[in-house]
Order: C-alpha cells, then structure tokens, then sequence
C-alpha cells in the first residue's frame, strides 16, 4: 500500500507543480479584459520561393527551369491547459490548397521522463525525416530520403511514447504506432499498423562538440499482405568555437534501407548520404553533400551517385538565401542542376531541433 501511495505521489505532484506555475503565469498576463493571455497560441509563418534550372527535366508537368512559389507553412502553438501542448502546422505547397502537415498534442510534466504525443506527425526515423522543408540542411531532401519515403516523409496519423532512459550519457528511446497509410506498406486491412522505433545517444565532447548516434526502425504489413521494414543509423557530430566567435562546424551522415516482401520475391533498396556544414563568417555557410542510392539496388537498376555544393547568406534566424549546385549521375545522362532559395519566417517560431 506504501508503495502504491508513494507512486501515486510521484505522479501527480508534477502535475500539481505544473498548474501553479500556470495560474502564476495566468495572473501576470492578464489583459484590460482581465482575461489572461497565458494560453494564446504563438502563431508563424514561413515562406520559400525557389529559382531552379536544370540540363536534363525529367517531368514537363513539373518542372524545375524556373520560378517558383515552393512552399508557405503556418505554425500555431500553444498550451492546451497544464497537460497538454498542441501543434498545428498547416502547409501550403505550391501556393495552392491548404493542408494539414502536422497537428498533434503532447503531455507535459509525466513522471520518469515519459513524453505522450498524439495526432498526425512526422515519424522519429533518422535525422533528416522529422523535418519541415524549411529547416533541410540543403535545398532539397536526400537522395534515399526521396526515393524510399517519397516528398512528403514518413508522416502519418499516429501514437507515440518517448523516455528518457537511465543512463550515464542522454539516451531517449521513443516507440510509435501509425495507420500505416504510406506507400511501403499500406496494408488494405485497417487493423494492420506501422510500428516504429528510435534511439537517441547524446553526448558533449568538451565545451565546444557534441556527437549523437541513432538507430531506427520501422515495420507494417505492405499492399501484399507480407512484411515491409525500413532500417537506419545516423551520426551527427556538431563543433562551434568559444569566445563568441562566429565559427560552427557540422558533420551528419544517414544510412537507410528498405525491405520489402512481395509474392515475386523479396525487394531491397537503400543508400546514405555525407554532408558537412561550416560557418566560416557570422552570416555565412558553405556546405558540401554527396548521396548514393543503391546499396542495395533492385536488379536492373542503376546506382545514382549526386554531388552537391551550397553557399548560404544567413543574416539573422529569420531569412536565409541558398545558392546550390547538384550533380547528379546514374541516369542515362548525367544532370546539372542550379537551384536559389529564399527562405524567410515571421511571427514567433518554435526553435529548431538541435
């Protein structure tokens, strides 16, 4: 009985904490109405206009050679109550039409760094899948990343639990469950679900570096009624010089492969990519990538081998303009592509992943 007494205690007197700190907050942010601000949602958008040319359109529908709207996304967040958090991300590709990229609640202040989150969202797979178009390191998204999660991600209607786990150095594991409604699975049964895992380890090196390592995995019955699964590994290592000096280097690496059982057979496909990011001045980037598609490759098809180069002019947190140059081989004609990004956010916006 003590034991249940002690347990019960631990739970609830975070969330105790968590709703004086709530009716403080409440009562300094009170308006001439007398009605308190402190659950207004903080609202942004972000903007992306692209210029594009490229040696070789592969698609006249959609093509790259010229000027276009890329993308408007509008943000909304806020505290539910003392509870719950919720995000909602309403994308507009193209300028045209309005949807719904990600809306999902999270629960604040559980016992033993347990985090709950529910609603539609990107799946935790890697580094690069839980990002928004405006936050990609380059311009456009991995070679991998395109071919085995297409343009949208893996980003689906879902649950997930996250912990913190009990050791020396950060480690998080989170798990999830989805519909399972992306096109490597897509099961037609509707109790067929998307399983999903996560591994995060975190550590400083010194003052100035850190180096993460994940691992992922994902698996869900396909359109056949047979198994898919998706499999990863991430490294990122960050450095950036004391003393306030504007100096910032980073180097992140992904690998990711897909399986996929079919009555013909067994399908297998994968690849990785390599960049690196230096900040040599305060408002200024160069960036390097190189993807490799193909490892393994189905039989019959070519490895696609693409390098790129990208000079950014960041003159604050809010705007960004992006000169990349892709290269790309593997196809029946190599392709040189040449793409500008002006990346711009208003409004008050939630910080981006570490």
């Amino acid at each position: 009985m003590r034991a249940l007494m002690r347990l019960a205690a631990a739970m609830v007197l975070p969330l105790l904490l968590v709703d004086a700190a709530f009716a403080q907050g409440g009562q300094s942010q009170t308006t001439a109405t007398g009605l308190s601000r402190a659950f207004n949602p903080a609202i942004s958008a972000n903007g992306l206009f692209l210029g594009g040319y490229t040696s070789a359109e592969k698609d006249p529908a959609e093509p790259l050679t010229g000027l276009h709207f890329q993308e408007m996304e509008v943000q909304l967040s806020s505290f539910v109550d003392s509870y719950l958090k919720a995000d909602l991300i309403l994308a507009l590709p193209g300028g045209e039409g309005i949807e719904v990229e990600e809306g999902f609640v999270t629960t604040q202040a559980l016992p033993y760094g347990l985090a709950l989150k529910a609603g539609k969202f990107y799946a935790e797979l890697g580094r690069h899948n839980p990002l928004h178009t405006h936050a990609f390191p380059f311009i456009d998204a991995p070679l991998v990343l395109d071919h085995l999660l297409g343009e949208e991600g893996l980003n689906e209607t879902g649950i997930g639990l996250s912990a913190l786990l009990p050791a020396p150095w950060y480690a998080e594991l989170s798990g999830q469950v989805f519909n399972g409604d992306h096109e490597l699975f897509a099961s037609p049964r509707g109790r067929d679900l998307l399983y999903a895992g996560h591994l995060k380890n975190f550590w400083d090196l010194g003052q100035t570096a850190t180096l993460e390592l994940g691992g992922s995995w994902a698996g869900g019955t396909n359109q056949d009624r047979r198994t898919s699964t998706l499999a990863g590994a991430d490294l990122t290592c960050k450095w950036r010089a004391g003393g306030g000096r504007p100096r910032a280097l980073v180097w992140q690496s992904e690998y990711l492969r897909a399986r996929r059982e079919a009555p013909e057979g067994t399908e297998q496909q994968g690849g990785f990519y390599s960049l690196v990011q230096y900040q040599f001045a305060r408002r200024w980037w160069a960036q390097a990538r190189y993807d490799l598609f193909g490892m393994p490759h189905l039989a019959g098809a070519a490895k696609e081998h693409r390098v790129s180069g990208l000079l950014a002019f960041v003159p604050s947190e809010f705007s960004a303009l992006r000169l990349q140059y892709n290269r790309l081989d593997g196809q029946e004609d190599a392709e040189n592509q040449v793409l500008l990004q002006f990346n711009f956010t208003i409004g008050s916006h939630p910080a981006h992943r570490y």
